[in-house]
């Protein structure tokens, strides 16, 4: 035996769920002074449309199915983000019966300075680690992840059948 114990499940999920609100406090504060954008939703789309999106534009239903959200939540979004000067959407011309939704210079603007706002939020975070700690961090990072992906694919190879238990996940 190591003498290690292991990381119960409910410790990782506090510590998790305790990494998450502390950086999202943080995330917030260092927000405060970036124009009000809807951050997550214009990133989101900004995410989208690098990934499927044609001349700066991306469908509306590629939107939701990237997101993993219902179509009418993606429009009530992009109605707020349009208000906001953000994003304006268009029928397509090729087929008038599907919507591109584009960012504006105003929501690449807002994006752009968002971004840099929490750049620097994490960057300060960073400078309160010794070097060591960095080394660490950034080591464990790819050892959790690579774990957790192998289980994940080891998962995927058992057989159906058994109970579905992420649901609510």
């Amino acid at each position: 035996m190591s003498g290690i114990e292991p990381l119960s499940f409910h410790t990782s999920c506090h510590f998790i769920a305790e990494l998450s609100k502390a950086a999202k406090t943080g995330m917030r504060s260092a927000l405060r002074s970036c124009p009000k954008c809807h951050f997550n939703m214009l990133e989101a789309l900004m995410h989208c449309i690098r990934e499927h999106g044609q001349d700066g534009a991306v469908y509306v239903s590629d939107l939701a199915r990237d997101t993993r959200q219902p179509l009418p939540a993606i429009s009530r979004g992009l109605r707020i983000l349009e208000q906001d000067g953000t994003v304006v959407r268009e029928p397509d011309p090729a087929d008038r019966r599907k919507t591109l939704v584009r960012i504006t210079p105003q929501g690449y603007e807002a994006c752009r300075q968002c971004e840099e706002a929490l750049s620097d939020y994490f960057a300060c975070v960073i400078a309160r680690l010794e070097p060591e700690q960095i080394a660490q961090m950034q080591a464990l990072q790819g050892a959790l992840m690579d774990a957790i992906l192998a289980e994940n694919a080891a998962r995927d190879q058992e057989p159906e059948g058994g109970p579905n238990h992420d649901k609510d996940l």
